[in-house]
């Protein structure tokens, strides 16, 4: 029965969701624009609550760590901010993984030589696109962390109170971790929802009511 289920309802499912998201050019650039959205969300607005100097500043850091796909390897503040959580958290991208290993997708095509060779293109396709998909997001996560920061840091500074740099990047990574979708913070019924039949990336609407509470309530 859980093969029938997984060939009939699962992975037609998970196709569905690559489709829509990882494999459609439009879907990145809602992925990027929406992505944005949130650091507006959280206060972070060029031209009114910050300096486009200091808005500036953080999108060519952003840019300096980030894993473009096949543009560089790994650098060590971006190992940093996966450290801290940072980035490499896509909710939605987080639900369509976990559902292409629930059905092994790709693995079932290769049983033979021949058909392995048609697989790896899609499968490098696909990877690609992922990297991307991740990338975009990182990108608002990375100026984010940066712009907070250093609200933080000329805050403390105002204030005559002490800090380390391992202090501040602590505090920013916890402030986009909690008012950010983050994949990593869905629980672990959340995350099993995606196996019904109905319902597409139920960890992104979750996150949502989760990030907004917590955004209100720095506000307050």
């Amino acid at each position: 029965l859980k093969q029938l289920y997984d060939s009939f309802i699962l992975y037609p499912k998970a196709v569905s969701q690559l489709a829509k998201t990882v494999l459609s050019p439009i879907t990145h650039a809602r992925n990027f624009i929406s992505a944005g959205a949130f650091a507006t969300a959280n206060g972070l607005i060029p031209g009114l609550t910050i300096s486009p100097d200091d808005a500036i500043s953080a999108w060519k850091e952003a840019y300096r760590a980030l894993q473009v796909p096949g543009a560089r390897m790994a650098n060590t503040r971006y190992r940093e901010l996966l450290r801290l959580g940072v980035v490499n958290n896509n909710v939605r991208l987080g639900d369509l993984q976990k559902l292409l290993k629930d059905v092994n997708f790709g693995e079932a095509f290769d049983s033979t030589k021949a058909l392995r060779g048609m697989m790896r293109p899609l499968s490098k396709a696909k990877k690609w696109t992922e990297d991307m998909y991740t990338a975009e997001d990182d990108f608002w996560k990375i100026s984010s962390f940066a712009l907070e920061r250093l609200r933080m840091k000329k805050a403390y500074e105002k204030y005559g109170m002490k800090f380390t740099d391992e202090l501040l990047d602590k505090e920013a990574a916890n402030i986009v971790k909690n008012n950010i979708p983050n994949y990593d913070m869905v629980n672990g019924f959340i995350k099993d929802l995606r196996q019904l039949p109905f319902g597409n990336f139920v960890s992104f609407p979750a996150e949502i009511y989760r990030t907004g509470f917590n955004i209100m309530n720095q506000a307050w």
